[in-house]
Formats: structure tokens, sequence, C-alpha cells
């Protein structure tokens, strides 16, 4: 029943993150009411239940009878499995379980508004990495308090840490190639990425990202018709990136570690 209830809690959640997806890279508010793309036409209530409104009206306006884009629904499901996927991960049993996982949903949620805004408009915007990293940087000063970590387990060190190495790394990049290699929205959510994969996981975070690149380039390259100068929404890579390490990091790293030839210092 409580998985349930996530699941739904995640579908409304979700249905917020098309308000902020839609309205954010056109520098729209996020307040004041829904309404058709098409016909203008203010959403009532009715109209804006998540996942159900969609299959109810099967996909059209109720007013103008226009098509609506499915990707609403999509995003709705995605952020519904996604914070039920987290809750079955932690099983709240206690406080510091209980904080983990409204950690997780939190990363998760603003990963999945990167993703998409930065796959449709390459833009990484600072009205989202700003405000979540500094929500964020809270959420694990209160999960260390209530997991009682020790200093080499805190979050907020660690993931302070792994930001400012991250910082370092993703800055040469970008003014080592003056921005062609890697735009600036992706060093600034490096604020981000950091306190969500903090250190040792940065490691494994940073190289399952770079892997999905390459192999998403060869894709494009061979298939989508690009080339060595197009331009590819890096941020979406390293936001599935830091969604895989957020919960598989020890196994990543220890994968990581044997890859480079690092194997007897693997030890999760």
């Amino acid at each position: 029943m409580i998985a349930i209830l996530v699941f739904v809690l995640g579908a409304v959640l979700g249905s917020f993150l098309n308000v902020v997806i839609l309205r954010l890279p056109k520098d729209q508010p996020l307040t004041g009411r829904s309404h058709c793309m098409r016909c203008k036409h203010q959403l009532e209530a009715l109209d804006l239940v998540p996942v159900l409104s969609y299959l109810g009206l099967r996909g059209r306006c109720r007013y103008c009878g226009k098509k609506i884009s499915p990707r609403y629904m999509i995003i709705e499901l995605i952020s519904a499995v996604l914070l039920t996927f987290a809750y079955l991960f932690y099983m709240p049993h206690d406080a510091g379980s209980l904080m983990l996982f409204v950690r997780a949903g939190f990363i998760l949620l603003v990963l999945l508004a990167t993703f998409v805004i930065d796959y449709e408009h390459f833009l990484i915007l600072d009205k989202i990495v700003f405000p979540a990293s500094f929500i964020l940087l809270l959420l694990n000063f209160f999960t260390d308090f209530a997991a009682g970590s020790v200093a080499q387990n805190s979050l907020v060190l660690n993931g302070i840490l792994a930001t400012l190495g991250l910082l370092v790394f993703f800055g040469g990049i970008y003014f080592l190639s003056g921005g062609r290699w890697m735009g600036f929205g992706d060093v600034k959510l490096t604020l981000f990425l950091g306190l969500a994969a903090p250190y040792p996981f940065v490691f494994a975070n940073i190289f399952v990202a770079f892997l999905i690149g390459a192999v998403v380039g060869l894709v494009l390259l061979g298939f989508g018709g690009k080339n060595m100068k197009s331009q590819v929404p890096f941020g979406t890579m390293l936001a599935v990136s830091t969604a895989i390490t957020l919960f598989y990091g020890p196994q990543l790293l220890n994968f990581y570690l044997r890859t480079v030839g690092l194997w007897y210092l693997a030890k999760y």
C-alpha cells in the first residue's frame, strides 16, 4: 500500500515536473493555471489528473479535440517509477533510511528535469542547478545527522570534496577546449552532481557518463546522421550516470577500479 501511495506521489510530482520542463526554458513563471497548448483553454482539475486524464481523454484536449503529446504522461510515469524504485530500494524503516529515500527521490526528480530540458533545448538551467544544489546540501546534512554518519562517510564532506574535484576537472576541459568539448552548463551542473554522487563514487559516475557518451556518440555517428562537430547534450548522460551511481555506486566503483588496473583498491 505504501509503495502504491509513493507511485501516486511520484506521478503527481511528475505532473509538476512537466510544468517546470515546459516553462523554465522559456523563462516563464511556474505560477498560473495550465492551458491547452493548441486552443489556450484553461484546464480544469479533471484535465490535470496525472496519467488518468490523458488516458480518459484518449490523448486529446477536452475542448478543441486536438492531440496532446504523450510526453506529459510519459514523464509522469517515469517520475512515479523512479520514486517507487527508490522506496523499494531503501525500504525506509528508521530516520536514516527515510532520509536516504527522500534524498534519492529529490535527486531523481531533478535529474529527470535536467535530462529532458538538456535533451530538448541543450540547456542546463541556473534556476534548477543552484536551488537544487542548495536543497541537496541540506538534505545531505540531515541525512548525515539521521544516520549518525562519521566524517569519512559524511555525505556533506564527501559531496563537497567531489564537487570541488568535478569543478576542476570539467572546468579544465571547458577552458582548455574553449567550450568546444563541453558547455559551461555542464560545469555548473557539477555543483549538484558532486553532492548527489559524493567521493569516492564520483569516479564511477564520471566513468559511466563518458562510457554512455562514447556509446551514444558512436550510434549517432553511424545511424543518426551526426558528425564529429555535432552538438550532443552531455547533461543527459550525466543525469543517467548519476541516477545509476546513486543506487549502484559501490558496484560501479569496483568495476571502474578493476578496469583501470587498480583492482587491489576495490573494497565495496
